[in-house]
């Protein structure tokens, strides 16, 4: 029994789902959450609120400026809040207009970079004792090890790439050496089981070239190569389709990138349609 119970976590969405289950049993409040920012959006990965006080589940989007954590992220309002509603942009927010919240906390989580990738935090609609705000150092300590449990997935999951780069290399297309349809969507599936693993943007460029008798591949080819360079995985997946894989990249820089490759293939005259899309959500982004 006590084997089991001390049983190590090992990936990031079970250190989360272990963290948020502690937080909600011992802190006092209803609804504990793991979130990630991305754009303007402020995203729901993992919850815990056993008694279903608040109508919030994995998955829920809303405006990152709506957030309580974007204040406490700008160092405007504070990481612990008893009395939320005393708090000038807790109480002005968004979503205080739509949920009741008589108090707070709230903690960063960083990547390896240093960057942000989303928020630790709690809410309750009732306002909590004095004694609350001593559970700040610990909601800190535990946002500090999910960075490094998010860390650490990061990495695995770069060197899972460079795996797949390996084991897929027979399957690409001679005349672009990029991976052939088939290589690519196995490629693609296994980006989108990470993707769905940790809640992070793994976003993908779809390329539609207006191809003519007088197109020149070669000249498609190089102008992907010119903009993506070999940081990125490009599959040519039909004739005048490819697609280019963006997994650090949120959907406004893939929208940018999709503009430059239209940019330099215009300068060859070739025309092309560039739309973005998110492996883990149904979510795409027509480029203009």
């Amino acid at each position: 029994m006590i084997l089991e119970m001390l049983s190590p976590t090992l990936d990031f969405r079970e250190a989360s789902r272990v963290v948020l289950e502690h937080l909600q049993s011992t802190t006092g409040l209803a609804l504990w959450m793991i979130t990630r920012t991305e754009d303007e959006a402020w995203i729901v990965l993992d919850r815990a609120d056993p008694n279903h006080v608040y109508a919030v589940d994995s998955g829920d989007m809303i405006q990152w400026s709506d957030s309580f954590c974007q204040h406490m992220i700008e160092g405007t309002a504070p990481q612990i809040a008893r009395q939320a509603q005393q708090i000038p942009q807790f109480a002005g927010s968004t979503i205080s207009k739509k949920l009741r919240i008589g108090s707070y906390a709230g903690v960063p989580i960083l990547d390896r970079d240093g960057e942000l990738f989303g928020t630790l935090c709690g809410i309750d609609p009732e306002i909590q004792p004095e004694e609350f705000e001593a559970h700040l150092p610990l909601i800190q300590l535990l946002a500090r090890l999910l960075g490094g449990f998010l860390s650490m997935e990061l990495q695995l999951q770069a060197l899972q790439r460079k795996s797949d780069r390996t084991s897929l290399h027979q399957m690409v297309d001679p005349t672009t050496t990029y991976f052939n349809r088939e290589g690519w969507s196995r490629l693609i599936q296994r980006e989108r089981e990470r993707a769905n693993r940790l809640g992070r943007p793994s976003n993908v460029l779809h390329v539609d070239i207006q191809l003519t008798a007088e197109t020149d591949l070669s000249q498609v080819v190089a102008a992907l190569k010119d903009e993506f360079g070999s940081d990125h995985l490009i599959g040519h997946i039909a004739a005048d389709q490819f697609q280019v894989l963006l997994e650090d990249h949120e959907m406004s820089s893939v929208i940018q990138r999709g503009r430059s490759i239209q940019d330099r293939l215009a300068i060859c005259g070739i025309a092309s349609d560039c739309e973005g899309f998110n492996l883990k959500v149904a979510e795409t982004a027509k480029i203009e």
